[in-house]
């Protein structure tokens, strides 16, 4: 039995649950709300000691980090395989799918701060009860992080580099998808779905040209295409379950 433990519009969440659809495997769903701290609780952090989402649990075995789960699930449940059959093609995976944690992930999390965290953590707790749960995280790295946005916040500077960071990712993409219809080359791959969560946070940002067809052909067309899997729609359509919150994506 696997039992995902997420938060509804996680990037990191949304790829495993694409990975899951894309194979077809039933799962149990835990809802951790990320924006009540539950990741900081005891119980959670007996599972994933980062305080981080996801987690997955498969008979009883608990698996951590978006990314190494993708690899994991695809090991175990091979039967719809989502990786490349050439040695090459499986390195360029595994190029992109670090590439979709060390140039996407951090940038978009810096990127979306201002317009996204803030508003949902300031419409429940005060500056107090924030620097309250930033102490409880375990997680050294997470911690420091919002006890110095809580001080300083995302500057103007720090959101720039971070959308300079970003556009630099997409420009690679756009290079590498000259070669083939996926970002590993002609087939569908954990490294497609690694990234597409990182794209859909794109659209809501500051930029959304970033991804036009004028400018990025070759992305908007893998784009479109990622967008017309049924394992996308399935693993994108998971409802945001806290009705006060005004993030809707």
């Amino acid at each position: 039995m696997l039992k995902l433990y997420h938060y509804w519009s996680s990037v990191c969440s949304q790829k495993v649950r694409m990975c899951l659809a894309e194979k077809t495997l039933p799962w149990e769903s835990i809802h951790v709300d990320i924006f009540a701290f539950d990741n900081y609780t005891d119980w959670y952090t007996k599972l994933n000691p980062k305080a981080v989402v996801p987690t997955l649990e498969h008979d009883r075995k608990i698996l951590i980090e978006s990314n190494v789960i993708l690899e994991y699930l695809e090991d175990n449940f091979p039967d719809v395989s989502l990786r490349p059959t050439d040695f090459y093609e499986r390195a360029q995976m595994r190029l992109w799918i670090y590439n979709s944690e060390e140039m996407a992930h951090w940038n978009l999390n810096t990127a979306s701060h201002n317009l996204r965290h803030a508003k949902r953590l300031e419409q429940k707790f005060s500056p107090e009860e924030q620097l309250a749960a930033a102490n409880r995280c375990p997680n050294p790295m997470i911690s420091q992080r919002l006890r110095r946005r809580l001080e300083v916040g995302v500057s103007e500077h720090d959101e720039k580099e971070a959308y300079e960071r970003i556009e630099y990712l997409l420009e690679q993409m756009e290079l590498q998808l000259t070669k083939g219809e996926w970002i590993a080359g002609a087939t569908f791959s954990l490294a497609d779905i690694a990234l597409a969560p990182m794209i859909n946070r794109i659209e809501v940002l500051r930029y959304p040209e970033m991804l036009s067809k004028a400018r990025r052909p070759a992305v908007a067309g893998w784009w479109a295409r990622i967008q017309t899997k049924p394992s996308y729609k399935e693993a994108f359509s998971f409802a945001n379950p806290d009705k006060s919150d005004p993030i809707k994506r």
